[in-house]
């Protein structure tokens, strides 16, 4: 079960970071495949030595809430390097 908290966390931090971004540029947001970019984020974010730490903290702590916080201040920036922002 900890893992697919630990996936739904990754998911919904991406997927919060991107709607961030729709919303600031809702122009280019509307010729962006969301799931790709989400998709592309969630794996950026896997391999990312940020993540590791926030899932490891997690394991320790068993704190979704923590969890979740750490991976959306991590999302932000990794949907804006794929953006190329």
């Amino acid at each position: 079960m900890p893992n697919e908290i630990v996936k739904n966390a990754v998911n919904k931090a991406t997927r919060q970071a991107y709607d961030d971004w729709a919303v600031a540029h809702p122009s280019l947001a509307a010729v962006i495949d969301q799931v790709s970019i989400t998709e592309r984020a969630a794996e950026s974010l896997r391999n990312s030595a940020q993540y590791k730490q926030a899932v490891a903290a997690y394991h320790q702590s068993r704190n979704e809430a923590d969890l979740l916080n750490q991976l959306a201040n991590i999302a932000g920036p990794v949907i804006q390097s794929i953006l190329h922002l």
